[in-house]
């Protein structure tokens, strides 16, 4: 077992270092790949991921959406969608992804249950080589895959986001959200991916004063971390997004007039003209630094220390957990609310004049 588990990493690094060869040579840069993630459940997490993927669709940029929280489907909960097939039938060989892919509204694309990605501990090689052929084939099909990960720092959050290019980290104003935000950051600073962190403020009751609370908490970053989160926007409280998820319908296409499109719409727009050019590989660079960081053919096995340092675009995510400890929590959705010092605490609490209790 562990001389097929050495074989099988061999291969996924191999198969990467043949993606970074092509980054390197200017011949592959491939789709942009956004996480969307949380410190904490709760915040809006999955509902923010579903509405800016179709911002984005509408705006005429192909986009898919990958529900990559392996302890809630909430993506085709929102749409009141029953998929019939998953990721691990692909893994399986039993289905192409074509027929996983779910078409969601405008012609979004959903792809159900990326818990098949962390089912690659239990693998052969020749199943990983179906589920990275099978992934390669979206390339040429979509422009923004839009990463839905679960909340908190279990491993396969870090994964999903240490992998991406890009992440968009949702908290709201509450304390509680913004320390597990800064918990979360700490967290990705820890593997030393690349990816480039932005912050949004969700449900903030004022724009101004959810501005304020986040780039107070890039603040904190800076001078904590020494690591640079722009404050991509903030979406303002909307009583329009509880009655669309209520009907299972995005608040997007349901409240075309709600203060919440337009923000999810300064979103979208700050994605498209903010954001650089993807340098890993795109969706098979992903796919590919997120299955070379499971320990495969160790099902139980802890989550390896280490660092991406210095590493080129496209290589693989080998050793990109944080060691366990005060910034580790290994269940998913785990609050990290202790990896906030008192001091932290006290730079993120609300000030009089900006945003207060609610």
């Amino acid at each position: 077992m562990a001389e097929q588990a050495d074989s099988l990493r061999r291969w996924v690094h191999a198969k990467a270092d043949d993606v970074t060869s092509e980054v390197l040579a200017g011949r592959l840069r491939g789709p942009h790949v956004l996480a969307i993630t949380s410190g904490k459940g709760g915040v809006g997490k999955s509902n923010l991921a579903l509405n800016l993927a179709l911002a984005l669709q509408i705006r005429g940029v192909a986009t898919a959406v990958l529900d990559a929280d392996l302890g809630l489907a909430n993506i085709n909960i929102i749409l009141g969608q029953e998929p019939d097939y998953t990721v691990f039938d692909v893994m399986q060989g039993d289905r192409h992804l074509a027929d996983v892919v779910v078409p969601g509204p405008h012609g979004l694309t959903i792809i159900p249950g990326a818990s098949g990605l962390a089912e690659a501990a239990a693998a052969n090689l020749d199943q990983v080589a179906t589920l990275l052929a099978e992934f390669q084939s979206l390339e040429s099909q979509v422009e923004w895959l839009v990463v839905d990960t679960g909340a908190g720092i279990a491993p396969a959050v870090l994964a999903f986001v240490a992998a991406a290019d890009e992440a968009l980290v949702v908290t709201t104003p509450e304390p509680t959200a913004l320390a597990d935000a800064y918990g979360l950051i700490r967290a990705v600073d820890e593997t030393d991916s690349p990816v480039r962190l932005h912050l949004v403020v969700n449900r903030a009751g004022d724009a101004l004063r959810g501005q304020r609370t986040g780039e107070r908490l890039a603040g904190l970053v800076a001078k904590a971390l020494s690591r640079s989160v722009a404050v991509a926007g903030v979406v303002l409280e909307d009583a329009a997004v509880a009655r669309a998820v209520v009907r299972q319908e995005p608040f997007y296409l349901g409240a075309p007039k709600s203060l919440a499109r337009q923000d999810v719409d300064r979103l979208a727009d700050y994605l498209l003209d903010r954001v650089p050019a993807p340098r890993r590989g795109g969706i098979a660079g992903f796919v590919r630094r997120v299955l070379a960081s499971v320990p495969i053919g160790r099902g139980d096995a802890a989550p390896p220390t280490g660092s991406l340092k210095n590493q080129e675009p496209g290589l693989p995510m080998a050793n990109a957990y944080p060691s366990t400890g005060p910034a580790y929590a290994g269940e998913q959705g785990a609050s990290i609310q202790g990896t906030a010092t008192g001091e932290d605490r006290a730079a993120l609490r609300p000030r009089e004049t900006e945003e207060g209790p609610r």
